[in-house]
């Protein structure tokens, strides 16, 4: 082999090399873009299903927002809930969710707890609506924990809020 054929052959493998370097460097930045992000939940209204003795389920109705740009499919909630700063207890996602791309969709997540912190919750509202009189507009809550989505990626998210509540017209 002469000089000029390895220079050759040295420049081919380069060439080759650096269209693979390329290639990889390209998949890199695609996998790093298609990092998804959390789903955004807001809490639309609680219901109370049962109150006994010894525990209290309430059905939290959720409004879950799908910021990502592609669809994505929420198979889980697990998540903590306050409200009023009172912890009331544990929430799961009664079923799972598909979410268009950059769309939305309620869900409902079923909540239990223990009814001295429903009660206390619920004597906080009151107590707050009588001192804040015609000011009182709402229940303040929060909602933290994780959400599975597609596959099992567990992305964890906290959100907190007021539900829009006037004691005079209930």
């Amino acid at each position: 082999m002469t000089k000029r054929q390895s220079y050759a052959n040295r420049r081919a493998f380069r060439g080759v090399h650096g269209a693979w370097l390329t290639v990889v460097l390209l998949a890199l930045t695609g996998c790093a873009s298609m990092r998804l992000e959390a789903p955004r939940l807001s809490v639309a209204r609680v219901e109370v299903d049962r109150l006994s003795p010894t525990d209290a389920r309430f059905s939290v109705f959720v409004t879950v927002r799908n910021p990502n740009d592609r669809a994505i499919a929420v198979e889980a909630i697990d998540a903590n809930l306050r409200i009023e700063d009172v912890v009331i207890g544990t929430a799961r996602l009664a079923q799972p969710v598909r979410l268009p791309a950059r769309g939305e969709t309620s869900a409902r997540l079923l909540a239990r707890g223990d009814l001295s912190s429903s009660l206390l919750a619920a004597a906080q509202v009151a107590s707050r609506a009588q001192i804040e009189g015609d000011a009182f507009a709402g229940i303040r809550y929060s909602v933290d924990g994780t959400a599975a989505i597609d596959g099992g990626s567990v992305y964890p998210f906290s959100r907190s809020g007021e539900i829009a509540w006037n004691p005079r017209q209930r």
